[in-house]
């Protein structure tokens, strides 16, 4: 289920039914939420020309005068809600997921600007989401950042970041890396444009663990200063390729040097999740860096190893070999079969990881292969004095 979120800043706004519309049909949204639409009463016209015809489902919360107010509308045939439950600061819309016939629970959150109201939205959404079983996708404006980096030109709050980290630790909540843009609300005043990331998207771990392949992208802006966001359950770019660690880099030079000066030289800064992430990259920075120099030069001395043997194989064809030329044939031929004992530990943790992860293509026919011999062992009864006593 791809979804869209935006805080619109007043749903009324000429060319922002075609904006918006454009992005769903582009992207292939089948969910989304409007933050801060100015209005109260939405109509189903306007939800038709934000959808682009008939046939969409919605709920509301109406704004507070000018202020506020949020909009969530998504595809029936996607997804099926039987559920609502609507706070000034928030719209929750639960149901079903007609693929996979899953429980989501979908949160429209827009938060308020003082600390002490936002604690207690926090708090809110930490006794609802363990109220309601299901997954969780959690999106929206939440008018406050995670970390200093995430402001530019503005006034970095630590009170309300740290009660922000602390409510999605409580909440069991994990977040994608962005994609797109690193900023998503942009503002000029008095001349000097402020920039931050206030509007995020976050899931449950259910969600996290069994979707691998979800894209969260920012979009250029459009006819707001919010950045539409879109969570994509298709990354077209692929993402960053995975971690990779062999055993046998252990015993190789100057990889546990590697490991050690990036942990030791590391300083933690931002949340925790940010933080070990960051860390993980510049580790694995460091090492590909590292076997990538490492591989060349046992490349190299692979290919004089094998130059050194053969010279050695047609002097033994045409005298016997002395003593050193002896030894050298002897050891060449001993670290040519490290090399290749090295290269076939590789392969072998290589194929364990993909039968981990894609399974035995031959399974079938060794389970059809177990149960006919369960079949043919197996005793369904007895024959007791004439009469025949069946398995119980």
């Amino acid at each position: 289920m791809n979804c869209l979120s935006i805080n619109i800043r007043g749903i009324g706004g000429n060319g922002k039914a075609n904006w918006i519309n454009k992005i769903k049909v582009d992207c292939g949204v089948s969910f989304v939420g409007l933050q801060e639409s100015m209005c109260s009463n939405v109509s189903p016209g306007v939800i038709s020309n934000y959808w682009g015809g008939i046939g969409a489902e919605f709920e509301s919360v109406d704004a507070v005068g000018n202020s506020g107010g949020i909009v969530s509308f998504w595809d029936p045939k996607v997804f099926s809600r039987d559920k609502v439950i609507k706070d000034i600061n928030f719209l929750c819309i639960s149901g079903i997921l007609t693929e996979g016939l899953v429980r989501i629970n979908v949160l429209n959150v827009y938060a308020p600007h003082n600390n002490e109201d936002k604690r207690g939205l926090w708090q809110k959404i930490v006794n609802l989401i363990q109220s309601i079983e299901g997954w969780w996708i959690v999106f929206g404006d939440f008018n406050v950042v995670r970390d200093l980096d995430e402001r530019k030109n503005s006034v970095f709050d630590p009170v309300g970041a740290r009660d922000f980290n602390d409510f999605i630790e409580d909440a069991g909540l994990r977040e994608h890396q962005l994609k797109g843009m690193k900023f998503i609300c942009m503002t000029v005043r008095q001349g000097q444009c402020k920039l931050s990331k206030i509007d995020r998207f976050f899931v449950c771990d259910g969600i996290f663990n069994s979707w691998s392949n979800v894209c969260v992208r920012v979009l250029k802006k459009g006819l707001s200063d919010h950045s539409p966001i879109i969570f994509s359950v298709v990354d077209f770019n692929f993402g960053a390729k995975p971690f990779c660690w062999f055993d046998s880099w252990l015993d190789k030079p100057g990889c546990e040097d590697i490991v050690r000066s990036v942990f030791s030289g590391w300083t933690n800064r931002g949340p925790s999740d940010l933080n070990l992430l960051n860390k993980m990259k510049k580790l694995q920075a460091a090492l590909s860096n590292w076997y990538r120099s490492w591989s060349i030069l046992e490349r190299q001395n692979e290919a004089s190893l094998r130059v050194d043997k053969e010279k050695m194989e047609i002097l033994m064809e045409n005298k016997g070999l002395e003593e050193e030329e002896f030894w050298i044939w002897s050891e060449c031929s001993k670290c040519l079969e490290e090399i290749q004992l090295r290269k076939n530990r590789d392969l072998k943790q290589k194929s364990r990881v993909k039968w981990a992860s894609l399974g035995d293509e031959n399974s079938n026919f060794f389970h059809n292969v177990v149960n006919g011999r369960k079949a043919r062992n197996g005793i369904p009864g007895l024959m007791v004095n004439g009469g025949w006593v069946s398995k119980p």
